[in-house]
């Protein structure tokens, strides 16, 4: 696997302010039940917890999916919470060849974006964005095992879909998870210099030939409900440590 291009401060010991980006409203929604935030505040321990989205397009009232949103988003938070921490959950597609199945969880070690082609020297990197995340190996392997998670690269792009090209892509660099706005997320923590940690939850399999959106509608719920369980487990290891 290539070098990463940049690599976040590291985990926090004893957060006081915690962001947690999640994408969409309606993957939201269960996590901040599970975590029994009001309005999407609460506390964890000693740990105040701020939910933060990217909220819905004006003229379609879907969500603002995809990096640009996210990284505006998740800039204008940074800002105003001046968080210790951001944590980000959401779904993601996976990936059969390496194990991964339907409601999986992954966290990641690892984000870049894997449809940036830039053929110059230098631009290249910059364009990927090859970010290391901020738990260790030792930490992202014992929050993997509090809630049974696979540990590894998960990679965006502004596309539901996969192209040939990347999904040799994904296959050389044994990527566990496709999705939408770490990669984006991971550089403005890099330019904030904010440590951040992500869970993905897989609503489809990217290798296989099902269309993902047809996968994606069908597994939300499921996989939404699994990292909700999931949340309340991983934040308490982290606002504890």
């Amino acid at each position: 696997m290539p070098d990463w291009s940049h690599e976040l401060p590291p985990l926090p010991t004893n957060p006081a302010r915690v962001l947690l980006f999640i994408a969409m409203e309606s993957e939201a929604t269960p996590i901040a039940q599970a975590l029994r935030l009001h309005a999407g505040r609460g506390r964890l321990g000693s740990a105040q917890i701020e939910l933060c989205n990217p909220g819905r397009d004006t003229a379609t009232s879907c969500d603002r999916i995809g990096p640009v949103y996210a990284a505006w988003a998740l800039t204008r938070a940074i800002a105003t919470a001046k968080p210790d921490l951001v944590v980000n959950m959401g779904t993601a597609g996976g990936f059969a060849a390496q194990g991964l199945d339907i409601a999986d969880l992954v966290v990641a070690r690892d984000t870049m974006f894997h449809d940036a082609r830039v053929a110059l020297a230098g631009f290249d990197a910059v364009a990927r964005a090859h970010t290391r995340l901020s738990p260790h190996d030792a930490e992202l392997d014992a929050l993997a095992d509090t809630i049974s998670a696979r540990v590894g690269l998960v990679s965006s792009g502004s596309s539901l879909d996969a192209t040939s090209d990347e999904l040799a892509q994904f296959a050389h660099l044994r990527t566990l998870a496709k999705d939408m706005e770490l990669a984006a997320l991971a550089a403005v923590c890099a330019t904030e210099q904010v440590p951040l940690i992500a869970l993905k939850g897989v609503t489809d399999l990217v290798d296989r030939h099902e269309p993902a959106h047809e996968a994606f509608v069908r597994n939300f719920a499921r996989t939404s409900g699994r990292l909700a369980d999931a949340a309340p487990t991983l934040l308490r290891a982290l606002v504890s440590r």
